[in-house]
């Protein structure tokens, strides 16, 4: 179902959130209507969604399973305990995005920029993780490692610093 930003948010706005499938018009993703919107709770899950411009908006709580949001501006968005499961995030902007307690199992963060995102207790397992750095992210518990079992691991940077050169298949979980 192609539809607006603009149709979405007010949609949303009149009690709607299943928004399952959704795509945007040609053209649409990038305007900015949507940011700091307050989209909290809503289903996205398997919404097309490319270089869609969500940031400082309000995505808490929501499912996005099989979003494909490549290229999408996600600065500062607030995506605490969302479900990104198998989620397409390549090239986007996550910087200073709160995705604490968030699931991204199976999503594609390749070439992502993640500086200043907090990645608390984020469950990235089998997801793939080329060519980005969770050295400059936030966790909380201050720990040295990031929860990626059976992920793929390719130029990237640890939250210690460690830089894996890869290809690499994280087993040791």
């Amino acid at each position: 179902m192609y539809i607006t930003p603009q149709e979405l948010l007010d949609r949303y706005n009149a009690g709607e959130r299943n928004f399952a499938g959704i795509r945007f018009f040609p053209d649409t993703c990038r305007e900015t209507v949507l940011e700091d919107a307050d989209l909290s709770n809503i289903m996205l899950s398997g919404a097309y969604l490319p270089r869609i411009k969500l940031s400082l908006a309000n995505l808490r709580n929501s499912n996005l399973t099989g979003a494909y949001m490549r290229g999408a501006e996600l600065i500062e968005t607030d995506l605490y305990e969302t479900d990104l499961t198998g989620a397409n995030l390549q090239d986007a902007c996550l910087s200073g995005t709160d995705i604490a307690r968030s699931l991204l199992i199976a999503a594609n963060l390749r070439g992502a920029e993640l500086e200043g995102a907090d990645f608390t207790d984020v469950d990235l397992s089998e997801s793939i993780l080329c060519q980005v750095d969770f050295s400059q992210t936030v966790n909380r518990f201050e720990s040295r490692f990031i929860y990626c079992p059976y992920a793929w691991l390719w130029q990237m940077t640890m939250p210690d610093g460690t830089y894996i050169e890869g290809p690499q298949y994280d087993y040791r979980f």
